[in-house]
């Protein structure tokens, strides 16, 4: 499908900078996918050497994407006062703090450096997303899911990594790279030329007035409320999942890349194959159908008695969740065009809260009922409830057919 409103003429040529520029993002966006699906993975070290509970486990998820959700909200006081650079760099050098402490100390001081580089996330995150749109692309939706894409290839190197180091070396190692690599990039972008910003005389004043005016037109709750379910279910999925495997396998750490693989293993494919599917199916369809893909693929991970139903089960949830987060956010640039800046912070926001309180809860629920069976009900009932809040939230650009584009 090709987003006219969004896309630049055809015969624009990307220039040189702009394609250093997506170069950066994309690199950033590898780092992160193995950063912030590492914690799944690493959850059955954490709960074996400290002897966890599930809810105290789930506390991991918790603190790092509330860290997130503050790291949204302050982006919308900073990326008009400092630019997308400025902000991105403040992020990855959060990643970098937070990445080279994780797993010092008892398990609640991790925790703390957990939210410090979940601030990061919370920074970099709708910066570079919504930096993506501002960069010259032939198709503003594909450019989104192929950034995100690259999320995903380190989402499926996270795992294998995370078993890797364990076997050969030690978390430490692994925390210690990926922060000086985040060192690096925060350093990158402070080093770029700074965008312009608004002077504190012409920037807007937005009063809950101006908010309201420029929501009520919008289905602006149904998109909230998607980004809300969505990256829970995401985090819930892809974090709990392995813990999940090794108490059906028992616990090698060779076997905590399983799961988690087969999840953002296809997360990854669907995700690739969007820009492809976007030519024959509209938006609405790809995630309408992607949400009841999710919803089966769930409802096989909980009621798993064994590890290939269990795999299956994970591959089809990812598959599923592949198109979701690109499409929401190319519906926010399309529904609120030059205001989705200023407003992504609620829908970002949005997210963060759904990812910090979904995953927790889905650790609370198995803690009290002895069983990650009924805490993964949540998801998905989740993934089954987002279907009509997809319908009523899709653009009339993202309904049409694209099999002319």
């Amino acid at each position: 499908m090709t987003d006219h409103a969004l896309a630049p003429p055809p015969q624009a040529v990307v220039p040189p900078d702009a394609r250093a520029e997506w170069a950066l993002l994309h690199l950033g966006f590898v780092l992160i996918g193995v950063s912030m699906t590492m914690l799944g993975p690493i959850l059955p070290f954490f709960t074996h050497r400290w002897n966890l509970t599930d809810g105290q486990a789930g506390l991991f998820f918790s603190t790092q994407y509330f860290g997130s959700f503050l790291g949204t909200v302050a982006t919308t006081w900073l990326l008009p006062r400092l630019g997308f650079s400025r902000v991105i760099s403040a992020g990855y050098f959060c990643f970098a703090l937070g990445l080279a402490c994780l797993g010092l100390g008892p398990w609640f001081f991790s925790t703390v450096f957990v939210a410090v580089y979940g601030l990061g996330y919370g920074l970099v995150n709708p910066s570079i997303n919504l930096r993506a749109t501002h960069l010259p692309s032939s198709n503003v939706a594909a450019a989104v899911s192929l950034l995100n894409f690259s999320w995903g290839i380190g989402a499926v190197s996270s795992p294998f990594l995370v078993a890797f180091f364990l076997e050969r070396s030690s978390l430490r190692t692994l925390a210690a790279l990926l922060a000086a690599c985040f060192l690096a990039l925060g350093l990158a972008h402070f080093m770029q030329k700074a965008d312009p910003v608004a002077s504190s005389e012409t920037r807007p004043k937005r009063s809950l007035a101006v908010w309201r005016a420029t929501l009520k037109p919008a289905p602006w709750i149904s998109l909230a409320l998607l980004f809300f379910f969505y990256v829970g279910i995401e985090i819930s999925v892809g974090g709990w999942v392995a813990l999940d495997e090794k108490r059906i396998m028992g616990f090698t750490t060779a076997r905590m890349a399983a799961a988690p693989a087969f999840f953002y293993g296809f997360l990854l494919l669907g995700r690739f194959l969007v820009p492809f599917a976007l030519k024959h199916f509209s938006q609405r369809a790809l995630c309408v159908g992607g949400l009841a893909l999710t919803t089966v693929g769930v409802a096989l991970v909980a009621f798993a008695q064994t590890p290939a139903m269990l795999h299956a089960g994970a591959l089809l949830a990812g598959f599923g969740c592949g198109p979701q987060y690109p499409i929401y956010v190319t519906w926010l640039a399309a529904i609120f065009k030059g205001d989705a800046t200023w407003l992504a912070a609620l829908f970002f926001g949005s997210a963060g809260i759904g990812s910090s309180l979904v995953p927790w809860l889905v650790g609370v629920v198995a803690s009290q009922t002895h069983s990650l069976r009924f805490g993964f009900m949540l998801p998905m009932g989740s993934a089954l409830l987002m279907i009509p809040f997809a319908l009523r939230a899709c653009p009339a650009t993202g309904r049409a057919q694209t099999a002319a584009a």
